[in-house]
């Protein structure tokens, strides 16, 4: 029974993921502003997950938290910061709100790799591109 209720909100977490980040890539596509990429993502994210993500990142270790209660798995994880990526990718800015995204992209991807994760390409490329903030 709490099997089922766990693979329900995984799938729910990760199917939801996917689909804002499938808008964002069109979103970028069609040349949505920083703004409107971010305003979507905020409201898709607590709408579908009932996540504010600028509160939840601020929190120390916050990569646990995502995992104890949202159900977030390792792929999750990998997804959520390659939607940050995403945002971050289409702002043209560098204030608190743009390196607090760069810092939770690099929390995350060390997080993983302390638990074991294999390093994915696409966490290899996301690092790769924080090199430029930090």
């Amino acid at each position: 029974m709490m099997e089922d209720f766990i693979n329900r909100e995984v799938s729910r977490t990760r199917a939801a993921i996917e689909a804002i980040l499938e808008k964002v890539s069109s979103m970028a596509g069609g040349k949505a502003s920083s703004a409107e990429v971010h305003d979507y993502v905020k409201t898709e994210m607590n709408r579908r997950l009932d996540i504010d993500i600028d509160a939840i990142i601020s929190k120390d270790g916050f990569a646990s938290i995502l995992v104890s209660s949202y159900g977030f798995d390792n792929d999750d994880l990998n997804r959520f910061a390659e939607l940050l990526y995403a945002m971050l990718k289409n702002d043209e800015g560098k204030d608190d709100m743009h390196n607090s995204y760069a810092r939770a992209i690099v929390a995350i991807n060390k997080w993983l790799e302390g638990k074991g994760v294999s390093f994915s390409t696409t966490r290899h490329y996301v690092l790769e591109e924080m090199n430029r903030y930090f």
